[in-house]
């Protein structure tokens, strides 16, 4: 499932009471707490999804942990700028995961 996914990328685990599901055994209505933020998340299984237009973006102050967490969503995704220094950040990234959700990780 794809809620699954993102709290094993960042060494989370799924809020039990807030966890909702649809017949079909995917998520309605899961939490996570990452890095301090409540992100509400829901599995899709349309065909055609298009997550087009935006993307999420995760300010980190350890970089250890920025890379960790950047090579585990890299599992099927496409690296659109692989981790390295910018005129902004000494680590910055930036991908489009499996399922089609693009990241920024940067570190502060």
């Amino acid at each position: 499932m794809h809620s699954n996914f993102y709290a094993q990328a960042f060494g989370l685990e799924i809020v039990e009471s807030e966890l909702y599901r649809w017949e079909n055994g995917l998520i309605a209505h899961s939490e996570l707490l990452i890095y301090g933020n409540k992100i509400m998340l829901v599995d899709v299984d349309f065909d055609n999804t298009n997550f087009a237009g935006f993307s999420l973006a995760i300010n980190l102050t350890d970089e250890n942990e920025l890379k960790r967490a950047f090579g585990a969503l890299s599992e099927g995704a496409e690296i659109l700028v692989p981790l390295g220094v910018t005129d902004w950040s000494k680590c910055y990234g930036l991908l489009k995961d499996k399922f089609g959700i693009t990241w920024q990780f940067n570190l502060d």
